[in-house]
């Protein structure tokens, strides 16, 4: 196996490994965020809120893993040289 494939291999699982894990904090995010909602404010607001309380949890939640997955990334970079192991070092 060359290595230009083994590379493009590593960089394709690194890729889909970390979207799957972004989705599931996403996920994880959201909930926390919905059940968060309906214990402190569902009973007080109007039903129409839970709309806004959505769209609010979901923006939350995209947010946050976002700032999780750069943090994470830029720890693999920096500690464990992940451009170096994903055969992506600067020409």
């Amino acid at each position: 196996m060359s290595a230009a494939k083994v590379n493009r291999t590593k960089v394709f699982l690194f890729v889909f490994g970390a979207t799957l894990g972004n989705l599931a904090l996403m996920a994880i995010s959201f909930a926390l965020f919905m059940l968060l909602y309906s214990v402190l404010f569902a009973k007080i607001l109007p039903p129409e809120a839970l709309i806004w309380a959505i769209a609010a949890a979901f923006l939350l939640a995209l947010v946050i893993s976002t700032f999780v997955y750069r943090r994470v990334l830029k720890l693999l970079r920096e500690r464990y040289h992940l451009d170096e192991f994903l055969g992506m070092t600067k020409k």
